[in-house]
């Protein structure tokens, strides 16, 4: 089996898994060198740059939209009028995704905060001045 096999394997592993090259090489049996390559052609940390931004732009239009349907829905039973079905309908969908959306949210936050070394760094000095002291 060539390597080009494994290639579109690979970038969806490293863009949309978020795997380390290391991890992806010793699954696909594909070297260092190789990964690094590929990811520099192709441009592996524009696409998973991109579709992060993606996940998020889809994450906060998805709870826009359920937003307004709730406030909708809620004017409609405050003015005692029938709401639609194909209202309440997507709704409900919207509201089974919820927690995957917010998963996502949570992980990405995860990710932002700073590694704990045991040494107070400037940007980790700056953050308690904003959050703990008001600065």
């Amino acid at each position: 089996m060539t390597k080009m096999k494994n290639y579109q394997q690979a970038e969806k592993m490293y863009i949309y898994d978020k795997i380390p090259l290391e991890e992806i090489g010793i699954k696909l049996n594909i070297s260092r060198r190789t990964l690094f390559y590929w990811k520099k052609k192709y441009e592996w940390n524009r696409k998973r740059f991109e579709a992060e931004r993606n996940q998020e732009i889809f994450s906060n239009e998805l709870l826009e939209f359920a937003r307004k349907l709730m406030q909708k829905i809620s004017a409609d039973i405050d003015n005692d009028r029938q709401t639609p079905q194909s209202e309440i309908y997507p709704l409900m969908k919207i509201l089974k995704n919820i927690p995957q959306v917010k998963q996502y949210e949570h992980s990405k936050q995860k990710s932002k905060q700073p590694k704990l070394t045991g040494q107070l760094t400037p940007e980790i000095i700056e953050q308690i001045e904003r959050e703990v002291l008001g600065f």
